[in-house]
């Protein structure tokens, strides 16, 4: 099996967004509705995985002083 590519943030919104419609149709299949709601799953670990990297990320610069501009302000 050839390895999938990293799809960005809003790839993945868009990804799971698709699926998600498609699912609510009713109109698929018992075996790809299955296969849709693993697709799904995997995109949602994905995306979670990459917002907990973002928070952290920020965490580590607000506590290294190098905040957005708007924090300074406040």
């Amino acid at each position: 099996m050839a390895a999938k590519k990293k799809l960005s943030f809003e790839e993945g919104m868009e990804a799971l967004d698709a699926l998600v419609r498609r699912m609510e149709t009713g109109d698929m299949p018992l075996e790809a509705s299955f296969d849709a709601y693993e697709q799904a799953q995997t995109l949602l670990k994905q995306l979670t995985e990459q917002l907990d990297a973002g928070e952290a990320r920020m965490a580590e610069l607000t506590a290294s002083g190098e905040a957005p501009l708007a924090a300074e302000e406040a």
